[in-house]
């Protein structure tokens, strides 16, 4: 108690000497004139003065926003003592650009987008920025009650705290939900839309637990244990995290699968606000008929089985709602006593992050296995076909932390459905959602960042004119082609370099 007076007594000291604190009628306080000056003359507490779209609050003493904050734009003063929030406007080619486009690129205006959603720069009209032009939400993105419509038979639903999103209707709205969701009926706030099944009782995603194998004799071998009982005399279950398989459940958690590690996919249902950012909430969802390198497209009702992917992939979308399906993997760093599960197997494979996606709680991350490769070895600076798909080399990090390696490693990411030629502008920056350009280059914005082309990797040890090592004359993409120089675009250090 007494620490708690002495903290609460420190409090109020520094608020005073912070805000200011109301001046008390002439008192003294010491009893002797020699040692009381008495109390000083009242102030405003803002006599240094407050910036240009500040005002100063006599009463905290301190100088506040004049518009009380602005959603959108900026605090400036537009009349005497008036105030107003005030979208700057960006001029391209002499075209004034419209709200939310806040960049030039290739001369035309541009939004920015976010991969998370926090920074996405038409979150102020309740947009989302898609290509170049800010657009409506669509599904599972952040919307506002009366701004911007979500897409037809859809609801926006006020899901996390102060936050709604687009969600599809479903029984008296009219509706039929996707594989991996379930119907909220009811009459709440929270009534008649689709949801993962993961927020419905018993339905996160599980396995069997299974008996280790015992040796049946020298002749017989291993011979399979089953599965491990609970008290009851039930098959035991163990809660598994996204990236592995899962045992199909209803929405009361009944279990609609065989005993093991299930047919379904654990996945995540990505849920994008500019609020929180990405929200990932882990689903099973039940399995397609499209094999690892089949093309697959981002629909997961009823109809679309033939274009969705088996057990234990994940459909990379590559161009629109497009994609590729891998194997799933847990791409969360690996720490002491902990290896994510599921792991990569395949020679050269290393588990890409497909989301860039960090879990707060350091267990699990969807990826997929795509084979390393890198663009200055003779031996690994191309990429075979993933299925039917082509594939390129592009030096990107599998741990998505960095948009380009610094030593010319990468991955081989399945490539859009058309790619761009050397030096001619590209349409898509993250190798995680298609390679745009071919092996040994990257879709990377110019220099003045007007615009976005396929660029050339280079290596910056090759680049000087005396004195590069040996292997600058065997390595591929170690030296630019006439015209251009190998430019460092890394910080400080590596040898990775475009050129431009």
């Amino acid at each position: 108690m007494q620490f708690r007076q002495s903290a609460a007594s420190l409090c109020l000291v520094m608020s005073c000497f912070f805000m200011g604190c109301p001046v008390d009628p002439v008192k003294p306080d010491s009893g002797q004139t020699e040692f009381d000056a008495g109390n000083p003359v009242a102030m405003d507490g803002c006599s240094g003065g407050c910036a240009a779209n500040q005002i100063c609050d006599t009463t905290r003493r301190t100088c506040v926003d004049a518009c009380g904050g602005c959603d959108a734009g900026i605090c400036a003063k537009v009349g005497s003592m008036t105030y107003q929030c005030v979208v700057p406007s960006v001029t391209c080619g002499g075209s004034v650009c419209e709200a939310g486009q806040l960049a030039c690129l290739g001369g035309s205006c541009s939004c920015l987008a976010s991969s998370t959603g926090l920074t996405d720069s038409c979150s102020s009209q309740g947009k989302w920025c898609n290509g170049s032009a800010c657009a409506n939400p669509t599904k599972y993105q952040q919307c506002y009650a009366g701004g911007a419509a979500c897409p037809t038979s859809y609801k926006c639903t006020e899901l996390f705290r102060n936050t709604s999103v687009c969600i599809h209707t479903c029984g008296t709205a009219g509706g039929n939900c996707d594989k991996g969701e379930a119907c909220a009926g009811g009459t709440g706030s929270i009534s008649n839309v689709c949801l993962p099944l993961s927020f419905f009782a018993n339905s996160d995603c599980q396995q069997n637990v299974r008996l280790p194998a015992i040796d049946g004799g020298a002749d017989a071998g291993l011979i399979d244990a089953g599965f491990q009982l609970g008290t009851d005399g039930g098959i035991s279950f163990i809660s598994v995290p996204a990236g592995n398989t899962c045992l199909l459940t209803t929405t009361t958690g009944g279990i609609n699968d065989e005993p093991g590690p299930g047919t379904g996919n654990c996945t995540n249902i990505n849920f994008y606000t500019f609020t929180y950012g990405l929200l990932p909430i882990a689903t099973c969802r039940a399995p397609g008929t499209a094999t690892e390198g089949q093309l697959c497209k981002n629909n997961y009702s009823a109809g679309t089985t033939a274009q969705q992917c088996s057990t234990g992939l994940e459909c990379v979308i590559t161009t629109g709602d497009q994609g590729v399906c891998m194997r799933m993997c847990n791409a969360n760093p690996p720490k002491p006593g902990f290896t994510p599960q599921p792991a990569c197997s395949g020679a050269g494979e290393v588990c890409a992050n497909l989301y860039r996606y960090t879990d707060p709680d350091d267990n699990s991350v969807v990826g997929v296995c795509m084979k390393g490769c890198n663009t200055f070895d003779p031996a690994k600076n191309t990429c075979p076909n993933i299925g039917t798909a082509a594939a390129s080399c592009v030096p990107v990090t599998a741990d998505g932390q960095l948009p380009v390696s610094t030593d010319g490693t990468g991955l081989c990411s399945p490539q859009r459905q058309t790619i761009a030629a050397l030096n001619a502008p590209c349409t898509e920056t993250d190798a995680f959602k298609g390679a745009a350009c071919a092996s040994g280059q990257i879709c990377a914005p110019t220099a003045d960042n007007a615009q976005t082309l396929c660029t050339a990797v280079c290596d910056l040890d090759c680049a000087v004119a005396t004195g590069a090592p040996a292997r600058c004359n065997t390595e591929p993409n170690a030296k630019c082609a006439a015209g251009k120089t190998c430019t460092r675009v890394t910080t400080g250090h590596g040898v990775l370099g475009f050129c431009r």
